[in-house]
């Protein structure tokens, strides 16, 4: 298991002093990337949901493990950060930010691996990834989840490596926190523990089996498997039909859902404890003292935070059955219902470097791959795939998606930068090259869609279009081939990927700062509007005005989900949400603010009467227009061959222009009269 990247060719140019400072600059401008105007974007309907139950653990109203808000671990840390700091939307989003900037120096420890130089490509990729940008400042556990299954990769090969038991006790540690991060934890472990399979099946086809002497690779499946078996076993609940069994209940009418009852209620007790059992002998049996010294260390994480730090056992059994039981009955919801498809679209919009970096590495570790690359590719094929097949397919999964494709881009891209020959690619003017590509792909993106007129001036315009075109094709290709076929290659590779770069920080600082809570961008997705930011900030202004403070008492129509983000935003208020849809009063709210769902305005304009002053319709909510769906077999190939589908596609990605409006859920805000002066004192 010694095997290991080489690392050739940096050592020349980049001495390991000049390499640390490289990484202190990536993560420095990371930092500075992830907390500039973290607060200004509006928060997200599940942004505000995290915020504000973390809140209440700071008011002290306690928490209560609920799989559909994923595990305790994000509510734990931002309750701790808002006790530090204070509460707000900058703070809400701390945390992750900083999450997101640890991620970019994480490479560091793979450098074994990935190589010198290939570490820092990642650092660099993952500095700059538009999904991994956004997502660092987004109040959401997938970016937390990736600093974790970093760091559980990374232990993995350390202790293929070493042997070192303390990788084991930190491995396991960091394994109790990903569990008390995210269910996504499960799908990750399939991809690793399928690698960590291999390689030992391999090893005892070769050498026979000798247990409890598994060897590195079984020793960490073994260690995966036993700590993780006893988290999953409510998987069961996928065939309870079959069973006549209620093992995760869907119906909220009849209980908890995630949940068993009646007879199924046993049936669960008895399978975790079955599964403990299992897990304890097996780990027992192959390292009874490392197995206890690691289970320790995993039972202590993963219980201080599901019991709500020993203050709910409810949570030990919520965390247990429900956290897997709830997503199983949400299998046939299908959460946004996005096609099989959706990621390829996603990632073709936003990571199309890592993309096209990731498809040269499938070619280099096909004919040349080592052990690590391999595994790479495992693990980014069997990843996609299971994100693929599961049924809720959201944007913030690209982060997962991203992670092992960026891990092996930034490989390739070190590879090829140690395979030029550097010197002689400048003495011959083959780098040369690499300047004509920009101005190459801008004259090809114009003759694609260029259409002469028909006349001959039109065709002589064609054809020297054509020519300029292809002889420039020409010239980079010669250039570049002058340093040898592969070499040449590598090189062209490298310069197309440094366009791709420009475009790619080009889309994150769009995505990240031009557009954050205006979903013109994929990415987006569906977001609260800025209009309800601005509103708060009105209301806090009134709040003071009138010198009734935080009595000022505001309403809000609960309808269609709208009393969020307001519960956040509102949380210092005394605020009610009823639903007008389903119950509108007789008589008018004595609340000073109210705010109504536009599909209601007509009832409650009656309702609010004389002694309400309409102030705007505003957009609550805004959701990307999802063209993209409905894609056949057919329509592919036919867009493929057809000028004006290439036109929008392009249109989209380079200038984010489309034709198709943004879908909207309006309400209308209402003041007392006694507040109209404020109406005209509104800043635009």
């Amino acid at each position: 298991m010694a095997e290991q990247t080489e690392s050739r060719g940096i050592e020349r140019w980049l001495p390991v002093r000049w390499e640390v400072a490289a990484y202190l600059l990536l993560i420095a401008v990371a930092v500075a990337m992830r907390l500039w105007d973290l607060g200004d974007r509006t928060m997200h309907h599940d942004e505000s949901l995290h915020a504000l139950y973390s809140w209440y653990i700071v008011e002290g109203r306690g928490y209560e493990h609920n799989p559909l808000l994923h595990g305790p671990f994000q509510f734990f840390s931002t309750s701790g950060v808002f006790f530090l700091f204070g509460d707000g939307d900058y703070t809400a989003r701390l945390l992750y930010a900083l999450f997101g900037t640890a991620l970019v120096g994480m490479p560091w420890l793979l450098r074994d691996r990935l190589g010198r130089t290939g570490a820092l490509f990642t650092a660099l990729l993952l500095a700059f990834s538009p999904t991994m940008l956004y997502f660092s400042r987004f109040a959401r556990n997938d970016i937390l989840m990736a600093v974790w299954t970093m760091g559980m990769v990374a232990l993995i090969w350390s202790y293929l490596r070493h042997q070192r038991p303390r990788d084991l006790y930190l491995l396991s540690g960091l394994l109790a926190l990903a569990f008390t991060t995210k269910e996504t934890v499960y799908l990750t472990l399939v991809g690793l523990g399928a690698f960590l399979f291999l390689i030992s099946a391999q090893r005892w086809s070769a050498e026979g089996w000798r247990w409890p002497r598994l060897g590195a690779p079984g020793a960490l499946l073994v260690l995966l498997a036993t700590l993780a078996l006893p988290q999953g076993v409510a998987l069961i609940s996928l065939v309870q039909e079959p069973l006549g069994l209620v093992l995760a209940n869907d119906d909220p009418a009849a209980g908890v859902v995630g949940l068993p009852y009646d007879t199924g209620r046993v049936v669960a007790i008895g399978l975790v404890v079955a599964a403990l059992g299992v897990s304890a002998v097996v780990g027992l049996l192959w390292d009874w003292r490392r197995w206890l010294v690691c289970a320790g260390v995993f039972y202590s994480v993963w219980a201080l935070l599901y019991s709500s730090l020993l203050t709910s056992p409810y949570g030990l059994a919520s965390g247990m059955w429900r956290s897997v039981g709830y997503w199983v009955v949400q299998q046939d919801v299908g959460r946004g219902s996005q096609p099989w498809y959706y990621y390829f679209v996603a990632g073709g919009t936003y990571e199309f470097l890592p993309l096209l970096l990731g498809l040269v590495g499938v070619v280099l570790v096909v004919r040349r791959g080592d052990l690590f690359g391999r595994f790479l590719l495992l693990w980014a094929a069997v990843n996609l795939g299971l994100f693929i097949m599961a049924s809720e397919k959201m944007p913030w999964l690209m982060v997962h998606v991203t992670l092992p494709l960026i891990l092996l881009a930034g490989r390739t891209a070190g590879q090829l930068v140690e395979m030029v020959p550097w010197e002689r690619a400048w003495r011959c003017s083959a780098v040369a090259g690499l300047a004509l590509l920009p101005l190459l792909m801008a004259f090809s993106y114009h003759l694609l869609f260029y259409t002469p007129h028909s006349s001959l001036l039109g065709f002589l315009v064609l054809w020297g279009w054509l020519l300029l075109v292809f002889g420039m094709a020409a010239a980079v290709v010669y250039l570049a081939a002058r340093v040898g076929r592969r070499e040449g290659a590598a090189l062209l590779v490298l310069g197309l990927a440094s366009v791709l770069l420009i475009l790619g920080v080009r889309t994150g600082w769009r995505v990240t700062y031009l557009s954050g809570d205006v979903p013109t961008e994929l990415l987006v997705y569906t977001q609260t509007g800025p209009d309800v930011s601005r509103i708060a900030r009105d209301i806090s202004r009134i709040s003071l005005g009138t010198g009734q403070g935080r009595d000022l008492r505001v309403t809000v129509d609960g309808d269609s989900g709208f009393s969020w983000p307001w519960a956040w935003y509102l949380r210092h208020y005394p605020v009610a949400y009823p639903n007008y849809t389903v119950d509108m009063p007789e008589e008018p709210p004595t609340s000073a603010v109210v705010m109504v769902s536009a599909s209601n305005n007509e009832e409650a304009t009656e309702l609010l009467g004389e002694g309400f002053v309409l102030v705007q319709r505003y957009r609550h909510r805004q959701w990307f227009p999802e063209s993209y769906r409905g894609v056949t077999v057919g329509s592919f190939f036919g867009g493929l061959v057809d000028r004006a589908t290439w036109r929008d596609v392009a249109d989209y990605w380079l200038f984010r222009e489309f034709d198709a409006p943004l879908g909207s859920s309006d309400a209308y805000l209402y003041y007392s009269t006694e507040l109209e002066r404020y109406i005209a004192e509104r800043p635009s």
